[in-house]
Parts: C-alpha cells; sequence; structure tokens
C-alpha cells in the first residue's frame, strides 16, 4: 500500500514538472498571451497540484494512521538483552533501538523464535481481552502484501486466571530486504447489549519489524527481544535501563516491570540444529 502511494506521488509530480517545461515553452511562442499562464494551463496545472496534494495527504494519513484507529498502540517499546541470566542472576535491558547494527548471517540460516517467558500486569489481572503478536511468513502462493500469518503468543483474561500462551518456538526465514517481522494485537472485548455470552475480541495492531536496515524497526540479531504491551491509555513503562532480566526459580521475570510483556529469544536456526544433531 505504501508503495504504491509513494509512486503516485511522484508520478503526480513528474506529470507536474513536465506540465511546467510545456507551460513555459508555450508562454515564450505566445505573442498574444499576457505575463504569466495562459488561462486553460493554469486550469491544467492547477488540477494536477489539487490531485497531487490529496495524493499526499492520502499518503501521510494512511502512515500515520497505521498503528491503530483507536488511538491506542498497543506494543509500547522493544528491549534487549544479549543473553539470558543464570539463576540468580540477571541481565541488565536496553532499548533495541540501541542496537547499532543487524547480523546478515540470518539471511542464509533463518532465525529460530523462542518464547520464554510472559507476564500480564497486575493492574489487568484476569480483565477481559488482551495481547497478542503474530508472526508473518511469506510464502509463494500468497502476494507480498498479504502474508501467511502464525499466531505464536496470546495473553487472554478469563474470569478467574489470565490464559498466558507457554514456551514455544518455530523457526523463519529472513529476506535480506526485511527481517523477521511480526504484528502485535490488542485484543479489546466488543461491547454487546444485553447479552451473556462471552463478548467477541477485536484487535488493535502495531507492526514490528526485527530489521536487516531496510525497513524501520530494531535491528535483527542474536539475543533476547522483550516486547512491552500496551492493553489501555495508562499503561507505562520506565526507561530501559533501569530493568533487567532476572532468572529467579520459577523462570525468567522482567524486574520493575509494571505492564504485560513477553521475552523473545532470537538465533540462527541452522545453529540451533547442528546443536541438535550433535547431542545425538
Amino acid at each position: 500500500m505504501l508503495v504504491s502511494f509513494v509512486a503516485s506521488i511522484v508520478l503526480t509530480f513528474l506529470a507536474l514538472r513536465k506540465l511546467l517545461n510545456a507551460c513555459r515553452m508555450e508562454s515564450c511562442m505566445k505573442t498574444n498571451v499576457a505575463n504569466g499562464i495562459p488561462r486553460r494551463e493554469f486550469i491544467r496545472f492547477g488540477s494536477f497540484a489539487v490531485l497531487g496534494a490529496a495524493v499526499f495527504s492520502r499518503a501521510e494519513t494512511n502512515l500515520l494512521g497505521a498503528t491503530s484507529e483507536s488511538g491506542i498502540v498497543p506494543l509500547m517499546g522493544v528491549g534487549y538483552a544479549s543473553s539470558l541470566p543464570l539463576l540468580g542472576y540477571s541481565s541488565p535491558l536496553a532499548s533495541a533501538n540501541a542496537i547499532l547494527s543487524p547480523d546478515p548471517r540470518f539471511i542464509g540460516s533463518g532465525a529460530r523464535v523462542s518464547v520464554i517467558s510472559a507476564a500480564r500486569a497486575a493492574s489487568h489481572a484476569n480483565a477481559a481481552g488482551g495481547i497478542a503478536v503474530d508472526a508473518l511468513f511469506a510464502v509463494s502462493h500468497r502476494r507480498p502484501d498479504d502474508p501467511l500469518r502464525f499466531s505464536f503468543f496470546s495473553i487472554n483474561g478469563r474470569a478467574d486466571h489470565d490464559d498466558v500462551t507457554g514456551p514455544v518456538s518455530f523457526m523463519i526465514q529472513v529476506p535480506a530486504t526485511g527481517g523477521v517481522p511480526f504484528v502485535v494485537r490488542r485484543l479489546r472485548p466488543a461491547v454487546q447489549k444485553e447479552s451473556t455470552e462471552q463478548p467477541s475480541l477485536e484487535p488493535e495492531v502495531t507492526p514490528l519489524t526485527l530489521s536487516l536496515g531496510n525497513v524501520a524497526g530494531p535491528k535483527l540479531t542474536r539475543g533476547v527481544y522483550v516486547l512491552a504491551f500496551r492493553e489501555e491509555d495508562s499503561d507505562g513503562m520506565k526507561d530501559w535501563g533501569r530493568m533487567a532480566i532476572a532468572h529467579v526459580d520459577t523462570g525468567y521475570v522482567i524486574s520493575g516491570a509494571t505492564f504485560s510483556y513477553v521475552i523473545l529469544k532470537v538465533d540462527y536456526a541452522d545453529e540451533v540444529q547442528d546443536r541438535r544433531h550433535a547431542a545425538r
């Protein structure tokens, strides 16, 4: 969609440039026209200008409003640590945006993404709705703008508990033109009047790409990524540098976190397979 809008803008302004050159040549040749653009050419010029402005306005609106129509963006931020800590220790976090360069080895090896741990904010415990994360797979039988979605993680509130996805891992190819793409979805209960049935869930989405540098997003490298979620407007977080991944008896947690989150480990797909073969 973005590519088509940009193409429309480029074509429109190329047409404007060509028309301006034509107007200048015609103005020089005509002796019976006063200084300025002839009326007929002025009308044509104005029409193209309005069209160009409309195309640009539409493209800008789609870019700025790509995350959520309601104004709630479900992804607050992405943290990063180079590795998981040993039991009883912790690994400091930093913003994933601080990663200086991506790792091109993922192009040949592919990536293995593993869900290590997750937790829901105490302020949203057992509340209806939640968060889901999908991985986007480019497959040959689908258009590039219609990838296959794999919903590998979710937090869903129930009356007496929260359903949280357990440990799971998957492999995904990493194209040189992109990275590892995800979609973060906020699941909110739909309003239903006079109904005792469980309300359906309507999503609000934010795209996220662990990038090789050709698209926007935190750089893709080996390590541990933490996705911080926003379920309501009131949700917030402090600086990543003031938090850490701690390894406690019950697993991995984010110390100091007051928000819902998931911890993901990203590694080379082929190296994980090599270690498994060596262990046999």
